[in-house]
């Protein structure tokens, strides 16, 4: 058992019983595809990994990426654009600097310390993005680039095959998205209260 099943197996229980349904109204998810989305991967994270072309591809890479293809559409201007282009690079860096530290001390078992990075990231995106589109394909495509590099940095070090789609990445956009999603509704709610409050003042 890892984070990500319980996560995922966690999330499928709950929107599956309409308990996120005004998140996803909010973020324009659909909830069924959002709860088949979490049951393929709660299923798929206890089936680990699969060798194509020397390179160890999560189970769960190939539900990422489907996800990522559907939510591209939702990316219909510039703004959504470039703020994918900007979560992107904020993963790349982020991941990069949490690799070159040493944090032995500080990991476990279950949950690693790049679960809170990723709860900070998630709060950073719901404050200038608007498109939960733009945070999953930036991050997805960000995390891709980011092991594409270090397989090719430490390639030539490691014997053993490289993997895509690891526990780091997968739990980090799981996590950060989930964080945005939450955030993101809950800012949309401040602000129509406060809408409301300013309507009755002014009526």
């Amino acid at each position: 058992m890892n984070l990500t099943f319980v996560i995922m197996g966690t999330l499928t229980i709950l929107t599956a019983f309409g308990v996120f349904e005004s998140i996803l109204k909010v973020c324009g998810l659909n909830r069924f595809f959002t709860c088949i989305f979490f049951l393929i991967g709660t299923v798929f994270s206890l089936l680990g990994t699969v060798n194509i072309f020397g390179y160890e591809i999560s189970f769960n890479l190939f539900n990422y990426f489907i996800v990522f293809v559907l939510l591209m559409t939702k990316i219909k201007n510039i703004k959504s654009f470039v703020s994918a282009i900007i979560c992107c690079m904020v993963i790349i860096v982020a991941f990069t600097c949490y690799n070159a530290l040493n944090l032995t001390e500080f990991e476990y078992d279950f949950i690693q310390p790049y679960v809170y990075m990723s709860l900070v990231i998630g709060i950073i995106f719901s404050l200038f993005s608007n498109n939960i589109g733009s945070v999953f394909c930036g991050a997805f495509v960000g995390g891709i680039i980011y092991e594409l590099i270090s397989s090719k940095m430490f390639g030539a070090s490691v014997e053993t095959s490289l993997a895509l789609g690891g526990q780091m990445m997968t739990q980090c956009i799981l996590v950060l998205c989930v964080t945005f999603a939450i955030l993101f509704a809950l800012k949309i709610f401040v602000s129509n209260l406060k809408l409301k409050k300013k309507s009755k003042t002014i009526n």
